[in-house]
Formats: C-alpha cells, sequence, structure tokens
C-alpha cells in the first residue's frame, strides 16, 4: 500500500469525523474524492472499484441533515436574490425531468445526462446549507485550491499523464477527464488563488503561492485554445468587476499572473495553437473548422427540437443525423463542442433561458456584493467577490468550446456566489453573524419596557 492510498485513507476519514462537528468539512470531504478519486491515480487501483465520489456526497448530505436537525437555526437567513437563485436551481431541474420524462427519445441514453443534473443541483443545495460562516467559506475555497494544486503537483513533479498530440491526457476528475474539461476546471479554480494571494492571511497567502504555478501549468500542458482565451476573459472580468478603490490592486494582480504565464510558457508548439485562435476562417485548422460545422448542426437540431431532446440529445441521439446534413460526416456520436447550444438541445430553449437567467442573476447578486463590501471600506472581502467573477466568466468562457455549462464546477461557484452573498452582503457581519433587519433612528424615542434591554440602532450598511 503507497503512502498516496494512506494518506487518502487518512484525510477520507478525518474530514468524514469533522464533517459531524462542522458539515464545511463535508464539503473537503467530498472535494478530496473528486481532486483526488482512486480509480484517476495510480495509488488508488487497490479500491478504484468502489464509488469514492458517491461516498463524499452521501457523507456531505448526512452532515448537512444531521446538523440542520441539531441546530435548525444555524443557518443564515436568505435573501430575496438568494432566494431566486435557489428557486432558479429548483426549475433547472424540474425543467430536465420533464424533458427527460417527456421529449427524450430513449430514456435510457437520456439518464445519465439527467441524472447529473439532479446529482449538481442536489449538490449545489448542500454546498450553500454547508457554507455557513467566513470560515467556512474560506477554508471551501482552499480546498479548491489545493485539490487543483495536488493535480498540478502529480502531471509536473510525477510526471503523470502523457503528451498526446501536443495536450497533457491521462490525469484529470470525475468529469475532466480530456484535456479541454481538465483546462476549464484548471481556469475556472486558479483566480480563487490569485484572490486569496493577494487578500488571504499569510497561511492561505503562501497556499496560493505555491498552488497557483501548477495549476497554471496544467492549463498551459492541457493546450486549449478555449482555456487560454477563457483566461484572458477572467482577466478582464477580474478587473471590471473591482471597485475603483481596489482596482489598482487588481491590476497588480493581472500583472504578476501574466509574468508568470511568461516564464512558464517554453513550448513553442502551445504559442502555435494559441495564435491560431485569431486567423481567419481560411486558416483554420481542421479541429477549428470542423466545431463550427457541429455547431450549425447543433441550431438545426434546436430548429426541429426546440423544447429540447433528453440528455445526449445531441451526441447520441440526434447529432449524426444533423452532422452528415451539414459536414456530410457519418459518426456514431459526436459532441456539438459548444456548451449553450449543447444545453438547448438537451433541455430546450426554456432550460437554456433558465441556465442564462440562474447565472446571470448570480453576477448581479455578486457585483452588488463586492461594491457593499467596497463601501464598508472591507477590501479584502471585494477581491474575494472579484475572484469569484473571474472563476465564472472563466467557466462560462470555456463552455464557448465544449459541452461544459451542466459541469460540476459551475455550480460550485454559483454555489460560493451564494455564500459569499449571505455572508458579506448588506445584512450581514462579516463573520457571518445576521445584523438587526430594523434599523432605529437614532434620535428617536423609544419606550423602555421593564426587564427588556433598551434596544439599540444597528450599524448603517
Amino acid at each position: 500500500m503507497s503512502i498516496s492510498l494512506v494518506a487518502f485513507l487518512a484525510l477520507f476519514v478525518l474530514f468524514g469525523l469533522l464533517a459531524f462537528t462542522r458539515p464545511a468539512w463535508g464539503v473537503c470531504l467530498y472535494m478530496l474524492t473528486f481532486f483526488a478519486s482512486p480509480p484517476y491515480w495510480w495509488w488508488g487501483r487497490d479500491i478504484a472499484t468502489y464509488r469514492w465520489n458517491l461516498y463524499g456526497g452521501v457523507g456531505l448530505l448526512i452532515a448537512v441533515l444531521i446538523s440542520r436537525s441539531v441546530n435548525p437555526n444555524s443557518n443564515q437567513p436568505v435573501t430575496a436574490k438568494t432566494r431566486r437563485l435557489i428557486t432558479l436551481a429548483t426549475l433547472l431541474l424540474i425543467n430536465a425531468t420533464a424533458v427527460h420524462f417527456l421529449l427524450s427519445r430513449n430514456w435510457g441514453v437520456s439518464f445519465g445526462s439527467y441524472e447529473l443534473v439532479a446529482k449538481f443541483v442536489l449538490l449545489f443545495f448542500m454546498m450553500i446549507a454547508a457554507i455557513r460562516t467566513e470560515r467556512d467559506f474560506k477554508l471551501v475555497i482552499m480546498t479548491l485550491i489545493i485539490g487543483m494544486g495536488y493535480i498540478g503537483w502529480e502531471a509536473t513533479i510525477n510526471d503523470r499523464g502523457k503528451m498526446v498530440a501536443g495536450r497533457l491526457e491521462g490525469v484529470g476528475a470525475p468529469g475532466a477527464t480530456q484535456a479541454n474539461e481538465l483546462a476549464s476546471l484548471a481556469v475556472t479554480i486558479i483566480p480563487l488563488a490569485g484572490a486569496f494571494f493577494m487578500a488571504g492571511s499569510r497561511y492561505q497567502k503562501f497556499t496560493a503561492f505555491l498552488a497557483a504555478p501548477f495549476i497554471l501549468n496544467v492549463i498551459l500542458l492541457c493546450n486549449s485554445r478555449g482555456a487560454f482565451l477563457s483566461m484572458i476573459a477572467s482577466g478582464v472580468a477580474f478587473a471590471a468587476f473591482a471597485p475603483k478603490a481596489i482596482r489598482w490592486r487588481a491590476f497588480k494582480l493581472l500583472c504578476l499572473g501574466g509574468v508568470a504565464v511568461w516564464l512558464l510558457l517554453g513550448d513553442p508548439e502551445i504559442v502555435q495553437r494559441f495564435m491560431t485562435s485569431f486567423t481567419s476562417s481560411e486558416e483554420l485548422d481542421s479541429s477549428a473548422s470542423s466545431r463550427l460545422q457541429y455547431w450549425k448542426a447543433g441550431i438545426r437540431m434546436v430548429s426541429d427540437y426546440p423544447l429540447g431532446a433528453g440528455g445526449f440529445g445531441f451526441k447520441r441521439v440526434h447529432g449524426p443525423k444533423y452532422i452528415k446534413e451539414v459536414n456530410d460526416q457519418d459518426f456514431d456520436g459526436r459532441s456539438v463542442h459548444n456548451g449553450y447550444i449543447n444545453e438547448t438541445c438537451e433541455w430546450g430553449i426554456q432550460g437554456f433561458l433558465l441556465k442564462m437567467l440562474f447565472v446571470t442573476t448570480g453576477l448581479f447578486v455578486l457585483r452588488q456584493t463586492i461594491n457593499h463590501c467596497t463601501r464598508q471600506g472591507r477590501t479584502n472581502e471585494a477581491l474575494y467577490g472579484c475572484g469569484i467573477a473571474a472563476c465564472m466568466t472563466a467557466f462560462l468562457g470555456t463552455c464557448m468550446f465544449g459541452d461544459r455549462l451542466d459541469a460540476e464546477w459551475g455550480f460550485w461557484m454559483m454555489a460560493l456566489i451564494v455564500a459569499y452573498s449571505r455572508i458579506y452582503g448588506p445584512t450581514f457581519q462579516q463573520f457571518g453573524r445576521p445584523q438587526q433587519l430594523q434599523q432605529i433612528p437614532q434620535n428617536q424615542n423609544v419606550p423602555v419596557v421593564p426587564g427588556m434591554q433598551q434596544p439599540v440602532a444597528s450599524p448603517q450598511y
């Protein structure tokens, strides 16, 4: 038995026990089974047949349920905007259920994708129930940074995986087994490392400083043009979401990230592939050209199935017919290579609109909370929000080039948005303790009731 396997089992037991004292550790337990999932690593071959990711999710669910039964008032109250996000997530699941059972041609094929939607919506609910305080919020983010850093460590130091056609393959996590998927995961998480490097404690800065180069190297090794473009867009979003009071700090972080990319960028093949993103349509390589044809095929399918065709509706059911019409190619199964089109093909125009409303509402709530933190002089907390905004931008960018709009790390970021707005928002104190919602003017005379404490004005937010 290897040391890595012993460490995994020890952490699994430790996080499982800690989850019953603090549900946020249940999120750490789940993330352990995601980033260090035994079936995906050499040291886990002896226990690869067990469903560790499922065990981690069940552990998180049990921890949340027990915590709520023991202390039902421990959760933060939800605001109108966060309640709207919860409602939209519920509607996403209801719509997917209706399309799966009523409109899909093959329930067996559709169930795989439908099951993931149900799992990720439930995970979203469990995460927002588990993340209750600022300590929980930072614990979960540090877990994401360390988890992605571990994958980078294995790929960089231990030389795991192999280069296939100039791209890193053979390492990853559930739902991120190929280079494009792994790159999407990495570019979604790396802005969190940047935010914590700028605004975290000494331990958090040190951890982010160690993990960020490994995560960045994974992005470069995956050699994904979509990930490169999304990383640039996330930097722009980081600066755009940063209020003027902290924009200079945001620019310093972006400059530091640019220097890190330059130092790590030593493979000319990576540069050459990235530059093909800006060529004309006549000069596109076969991969990019074919992607445009698949998009056309997906749009044709949407026109024929506007309400959706169920899970894997394009890739495994109707897609081959439309690819044949558009590109005169025969495929048994081929993805549409665009998360937005794929979402519409599977769950209908109404499902796509619900997902976009879910995301845009979250970004609006996030921007409001960032501005509130800035007005209160809490610039570090505002930088955390800018980091999450950059994460969502990177994720949405990679969805333009792959069927990843339903990836679970997108739901992680939405759960962090809800937690961030509840912990740092207008009606809550910095460390997650509710403020008095009713404000009493200081010049107003309030009658004193014998035996009761004189009410005081709540802090102005």
